[in-house]
């Protein structure tokens, strides 16, 4: 019986290896299907995958397209190249029938003892399978679908083919595949004369391209790592040769002691800005590892579909708005000479646009000039564009843009231009001329209407983001190469003093707060910083709101200087810890003192000794005296004191002035100079000095044979005098007598004290003020608390916070480190320096990072891809998702949404911004941007031609104008159409400079962000207005009554009007304003309003972590 059994078994399992084999022999050779055919392989070698805008259907471009491919055969594939792949891939290619069980078995055994997936046990023919036939996902039945198809692979073709169809399928880089892409992308040759470390470094990295790309890395760290990545790499593939023997030992020892040289060939044509993005969002490894996980492991062969974030009408008609104004700015700064523009267009190198259309740039040739100035429309020049793309027209019209800014050069920036100005661009014009033109429109017949350009050497770059994700791009002129959009560091100027006040409304400040706007001194580890305004400084006091709408350089300087000042000492030690400034802590331990010590000394430049302990001591007096001056009536000479400089150093600063002084100098900045002397004359140590010698002037006329001429030098330096502009007695010093203060003879003041009383005597003294500063009384006050102060911290560890809570330095770096963490938040990646000089901009950051940050500033929100590097992060903002040629979504673009700023804080911060532009130097962006109205939605609702659309927005200028920018908000429509609101708006950025920062100035033009950016920026606006059907949406109901309002939720809310003319000043009584008035001067913010008409503001602890209650025990 048992025979029986075991003879069944036998022959079952023989029946079922036959029909096993049986099977096999039929799929493998007798119906392999069509898809082993030579054809169908070609054909998708030859896939090419489309690249869609955001609606999914229009076609932006293409990869892997013909001109990205060039096809290698077996006989072209250098000897190298095949042993470096098969060493590094799969040494025993020529040997085994499609899979290797001996490599499966070796591999499975690395891994199991590595514990993880080292080691991969795939053929390079289940490669080309899986690449050729795309295998979908990991499961085993994909896996042994993969197999069938390597197995049918190694029947019907020879190894020699197998290869060769490998090397034609792996990606290279975003939008190139195969071996002759790699060898004319990495090293500019044909894959003929590649040499054997040049075969290696290409077959090391089929598997991993982008991994090991030299080409694709920022920052010369990135380039180091890959650099060393490669050798690795390489070292392993020639070690494996040795040991297979297809290199000798010299050979091999020769290529491990040499370098390969890179050298970046041209693959096909230039991408656009997009379509070069997308390339290597693709290539990120967030979009890498998602396609592995679906089966995906070469997009080069895969055909899928690209779909992109950007909007076409937003795209093509932003990318025009840049290179239109970039010329007109060109020709403010350079003119219009013909000798000169021919001289440029003869070595540009870029050929325009390659379709005539409605907003292209194109290169032509002036065929024929006609021009008579005595009839209307009197000029016409046609332009021959080359080839077969025809030829258009240059009429008056399409001169009077160029016409006007060549006006402006040649005479000043307020100039205009009029008909009798044309001989100055006709002149400049002949037959024969190359010209940079763009189509303005193409009438009904046909006949394409041409702008003059001037092709500008001035570039910039324009974007558009809503919810972080890009869907407008113009990186310059060419739209192509460098994209200053995304890669660009700049200085943004003022556009920085937003963000600025964002962190000060979280650290307990208010909108309506009054700011110092006078020009000083600001000492920061141990420099002296002295910003100058940008124009003319009208109040010495400014709300916040204003400083943000008059852009005032000094108010922000000194908001910056004094940022935790409201805090309380449990946030400021909050915020310290966030700014990595409080001692750590770490598994429940606190970082040793002696670490601390050296950290904060060392790396942050906190240095304590006497004379900065003694500085931290008034620093600490002035804020505990604002109770005893009140009570000794002093509370003005309070205001002074808040005010006044410790004055550290004040005489090293001087000295430092005198040796400038010294040198030659233009008349205006000898004035500078004697200014800042000035501003450093007064101070507390000075005035302490002043008081010892008055005390001895008043010990010496106490004395018995006092004479005046009998004085110390000491003393004899200063002079007591009365002070008609205060009607006070006065100590000043005696070369800075004024014509106002009368000396005073202290041989009859001694007269006067004998024959009074001691207590009058007491009152004169206490009285007189001290180089006009501050009374006697004030300061001994000062002084007493000073010394106590003193004494207090002395006391203490002077590496403690107690302490370094007092030390100026300290709070002002905390400060910083506050703003340069709340920008990283806001996915600002780019260094940002901790100087004095940061809400003026002196930091350089790129378009998108602004951008970025304004979206964050309006919504209070950041919006951010789930890249875990920045770079990737970035490149992934322009793609949405990949699908299948079927419709399947193999990768969506992940965006994490996070709250930066709290709501009551946005609407305060946006109410600065909005008053900007309806006040401020957004003001042209007020004035031109427009809902576009038929003439039946004008007649209908009479006023809808001049409606005013609600934006928020700030000018950035940078310092000697080499920089100007605009970056600003354009709200949604509400539902119903009531008005507009914050949530779903866009977020629009412009900058214009040299890339090499050449100052944009030529006499009397200064292209600021107003005049460079902000014409772009309002452009924009009316685009999105356009293409996003505004003003369809709206309720034309609701507008008659109340016109275009931003509309916000209540949160308490109050809208103040101001003194417009006074800095912003909330008025006294308070005012309060309807929210749907818009034309009127106002502060939106938060507080109470008491019955007396006095507002007291209220204040919020808000930072930007949000309720991370148990900040202070955080582990760091």
């Amino acid at each position: 019986m048992l025979k029986k059994i075991i003879l069944f078994f036998f022959t079952l399992i023989l029946l079922v290896v036959f029909a096993a084999g049986g099977g096999l022999y039929y799929l493998i050779v007798l119906e392999p299907g069509d898809e082993i055919t030579v054809e169908n392989i070609q054909s998708i070698l030859g896939k090419e995958s489309p690249v869609l805008y955001s609606d999914g259907v229009t076609p932006l471009g293409v990869f892997f397209d013909e001109a990205h491919r060039q096809y290698v055969t077996w006989e072209q594939i250098p000897e190298t190249f095949v042993n470096a792949l098969i060493a590094s891939e799969d040494n025993r290619f020529f040997e085994h029938f499609g899979f290797d069980a001996v490599s499966i078995t070796r591999a499975a055994v690395k891994n199991y003892e590595a514990g993880r997936v080292v080691q991969g046990g795939s053929t390079l023919t289940q490669q080309t399978a899986k690449n050729l036939f795309k295998r979908s996902g990991r499961s085993y039945e994909a896996k042994l679908k993969e197999l069938l198809y390597a197995l049918r692979l190694e029947y019907h073709y020879s190894k020699e083919q197998i290869f060769e169809f490998y090397c034609n399928q792996f990606y290279v880089r975003g939008n190139g595949h195969g071996l002759g892409v790699a060898a004319r992308y990495y090293f500019d040759k044909n894959v003929e004369d590649l040499t054997l470390l040049e075969s290696v470094f290409i077959a090391g990295s089929v598997k991993r391209p982008n991994y090991y790309n030299p080409f694709n890395r920022k920052s010369e760290e990135a380039k180091e790592e890959v650099r060393e990545r490669i050798k690795i790499r390489m070292a392993y593939v020639l070690k494996q040769m040795l040991r297979l023997g297809t290199v000798s030992s010299k050979e091999y020892e020769e290529a491990i002691a040499t370098d390969v040289l890179f050298t970046e060939g041209q693959v096909g044509y230039a991408l656009d800005y997009v379509m070069e993005m997308v390339k290597d969002a693709v290539a990120t490894e967030e979009v890498v590892t998602a396609l592995e996980e679906q089966g995906i492991s070469n997009l080069a062969t895969a055909g899928v579909r690209v779909i992109t974030t950007v909007d076409k009408g937003l795209q093509e008609n932003s990318l025009y708005s840049l290179r239109h104004e970039l010329s007109r700015l060109d020709v403010r700064l350079r003119g219009y000479d013909r000798d000169e523009v021919q001289a440029e267009l003869a070595n540009t190198k870029y050929n325009g646009d390659r379709e005539v259309k409605k907003g292209a740039f194109l290169f032509g040739h002036i065929t024929d000039i006609r021009y008579n100035k005595n009839v209307p429309d009197g000029f016409q020049a046609t332009v021959d564009f080359g080839g077969d793309l025809g030829v258009g027209v240059i009429r008056e019209k399409g001169l009077e843009r160029t016409l006007t800014a060549l006006v402006k050069w040649k005479q000043n920036h307020w100039s205009e231009s009029s008909r009798k100005d044309l001989p100055l661009l006709v002149n400049q014009l002949q037959s024969g001329d190359r010209v940079w033109v763009s189509v303005s429109s193409i009438d009904e017949e046909g006949t394409v209407l041409l702008d003059l350009e001037r092709f500008p050497l001035l570039q910039g770059g324009a974007l558009v983001l809503q919810n972080g994700m890009i869907k407008a791009m113009a990186g310059g002129v060419e739209n192509r190469f460098f994209n200053r959009a995304i890669s660009a560091k700049r200085t943004m100027g003022s556009a920085f003093k937003p963000y600025l006040f964002a962190a000060a409304l979280q650290l307990g400040w208010n909108t309506a707060d009054l700011l110092n706007n006078s020009r000083d001194v600001f000492v920061f580890q141990g420099q002296p910083y002295f910003p100058r305004p940008d124009h003319e400084i009208t109040s010495k006091q400014v709300s916040m709101s204003w400083a943000g709408v008059r852009s005032e350089n000094l108010a922000s300087v000194w908001l910056l200087y004094h940022l935790c000042d409201r805090l309380s000492a449990d946030e400021f030690k909050a915020v310290a810890v966030k700014a990595d400034l409080a001692p750590r802590f770490k598994n429940g331990k606190e970082e040793p003192y002696t670490l601390y010590r050296t950290r904060i000394r060392d790396k942050n430049g906190i240095v304590l000794n006497r004379e900065v302990l003694q500085e931290a001591a008034f620093t600490e007096a002035v804020r505990h005296l604002e109770t005893d001056f009140i009570f000794a009536d002093l509370i003005e000479e309070y205001d002074v004191l808040r005010s006044l400089h410790y004055g550290l150093h004040f005489d090293r600063y001087k000295k430092d002035i005198d040796s400038t002084l010294s040198t030659a100098l233009k008349e205006q900045e000898v004035k500078e100079q004697l200014f800042r002397k000035n501003l450093l004359k007064t101070n507390y140590l000075s005035l302490v000095l002043r008081l010892q010698q008055l005390q001895e002037l008043r010990r010496s006329l106490h004395t018995t044979d006092y004479t005046s001429f009998g004085l110390s030098s000491f003393v004899r330096s200063a002079v007591l005098c009365y002070d008609k502009r205060v009607q006070r007695y006065s100590f000043v010093a005696r070369d800075s007598l004024s014509v106002d203060q009368v000396l005073v003879d202290t041989d009859r003041l001694k007269e006067y004290f004998a024959a009074g009383s001691l207590e009058s005597e007491e009152k004169f003294w206490e009285d007189i003020l001290l180089d006009s500063t501050m009374t006697v009384k004030a300061l001994s006050l000062v002084k007493m608390q000073v010394e106590a102060e003193f004494q207090r911290l002395s006391a203490l560890p002077p590496y403690s916070l107690d302490v370094l809570a007092g030390v100026h330095d300290f709070r002002v770096l905390v400060g910083l480190k506050y703003l340069i963490e709340f920008g990283k938040e806001m996915g600002i990646s780019s260094k940002l320096d901790p100087v004095l000089s940061f809400p003026l901009g002196s930091n350089v950051i790129t378009l998108l990072e602004a951008v970025r940050m304004y979206e964050s500033l309006v919504t209070g929100s950041v919006s951010l891809t789930g890249a875990k590097v920045a770079p990737d992060r970035d490149l992934l903002t322009v793609l949405d998702r990949i699908e299948t040629a079927e419709g399947e979504v193999v990768y969506r673009t992940r965006v994490e949404k996070k709250e930066l700023i709290k709501e009551e804080q946005c609407l305060a911060l946006g109410s600065i911004l909005e008053n900007t532009v309806k006040f401020g130097t957004g003001r042209y962006a007020q004035e031109n941007a427009r809902l576009p109205l038929n003439e039946a939605a004008v007649q209908e609702i009479p006023g809808t031609a001049e409606l005013v659309i609600p934006l928020l927005g700030k000018t950035g200028t940078a310092n000697n104008y080499t920089n100007a920018s605009f970056f600003g908000y354009l709200p949604a429509v509400s539902t119903g159409g009531t008005g507009m609101v914050i949530d779903g708006g866009y977020t629009i950025g412009v900058y214009v400079g040299f890339d090499d920062n050449t100052s944009m100035r030529r006499k009397t033009t200064r292209i600021t962000g107003s005049g460079g950016a902000l014409p772009t920026w309002t452009d924009m606006v009316n685009i999105i207005l356009r293409e996003k059907s505004y003003a369809q949406k709206l309720d034309p109901v609701d507008l008659s009554f109340y016109g275009l309002t931003l509309l916000h939720n209540e949160l308490g809310q109050l809208n103040l009007a101001v003194d417009r003319e006074n800095g912003g000043h909330i008025l006294n009584p308070v005012m309060e304003i309807d929210e749907k008035n818009r034309s009127h001067p106002t502060i939106m913010t938060f507080g109470q309003i008491y019955e007396s008409g006095r507002f007291e503001p209220k204040r919020y602890y808000a930072p930007f972590w949000g309720d991370e209650k148990q900040i202070l025990e955080t582990d760091l």
